[in-house]
C-alpha cells in the first residue's frame, strides 16, 4: 500500500492485482488465496436471488470488505450517479474473485451499499456519538488508523463534519421515529433475512 509523505495511507487502487488490502488478506484468507491462484469461487443463488451456502457467505463477507476499503465514509447517498465509477470497480473486483452472473450485479451492489452504511453507522456509534461535543472527535482514533488505514485524516474530518451537522441530525431523528413506529422489529440477526430464509 502506498503512503504519502506525511505517512498517511492513501486509498489504494482497487484494480491493481499486485496490491492486497490489509484487512482483506487476513479476514478473507480463502478468497485471497484463490485469487493468488487465479481461481474464482463458484456461488449459487436461491429462488429469491440471494447468495446461498458457504460460498454465498464468503461472497457477502468479501463485499463487506470491499465496502470498508473503497466506499468513502463521508458519502450520503449510495444511489448517487456520481458513484457509478466506484460501483463498476467494486463489481469488477467481485467477479474477479467469484463466479457471479451479470444478472446478480444489482444484488451485489445493493449489499455493498448496505455494508457501507452499516460500517459508517458503527464508526459513528463507536467513535463520534459519545464525543460529539469534544474537539478530539475530529482526530482519527488510533483504532481507526490501525484497522482502516485507507481512511485518511481529511476523509475522517468530512465524515465527522456531516455526522455532526443539523442535516444529519434531522435524518437521524426521522429514522428513529420510523423505527419506533415499526410494528415488526428485525429478527434476522447479523446475517439478515437472507440466512433466516435459507435456514427455514
Amino acid at each position: 500500500m502506498e503512503h504519502s509523505k506525511k505517512g498517511r495511507a492513501r486509498r489504494r487502487n482497487p484494480m491493481d492485482p499486485t496490491v492486497e488490502g490489509k484487512r482483506r488478506a487476513t479476514i478473507m484468507k480463502r478468497v485471497h488465496m484463490a485469487r493468488k491462484r487465479g481461481e474464482r469461487i463458484q456461488v449459487t443463488f436461491d429462488e429469491k436471488g440471494q447468495p446461498e451456502g458457504k460460498h454465498g457467505d464468503e461472497l457477502m463477507g468479501w463485499i463487506g470488505v470491499l465496502a470498508r476499503e473503497h466506499v468513502p465514509i463521508w458519502i450520503q447517498d449510495w444511489r448517487s450517479r456520481d458513484l457509478d465509477g466506484l460501483k463498476e470497480i467494486i463489481w469488477k473486483e467481485t467477479v474477479t474473485s467469484f463466479t457471479v452472473e451479470e444478472s446478480f450485479r444489482n444484488t451485489c451492489l445493493k449489499s455493498c451499499g448496505e455494508a457501507a452504511r452499516n460500517f459508517r453507522y458503527d464508526l459513528y456509534k463507536t467513535f463520534v456519538e459519545e464525543f460529539i461535543n469534544e474537539e478530539s472527535v475530529w482526530i482519527r482514533p488510533k483504532k481507526v488508523i490501525d484497522n482502516y488505514p485507507n481512511i485518511e485524516e481529511e476523509e475522517w474530518m468530512k465524515f465527522v463534519q456531516y455526522r455532526t451537522s443539523s442535516q444529519f441530525q434531522q435524518l437521524s431523528d426521522r429514522g428513529s421515529e420510523i423505527r419506533t413506529n415499526n410494528e415488526y422489529s428485525s429478527r434476522g440477526g447479523r446475517d439478515g433475512y437472507r440466512k433466516l430464509d435459507q435456514e427455514m
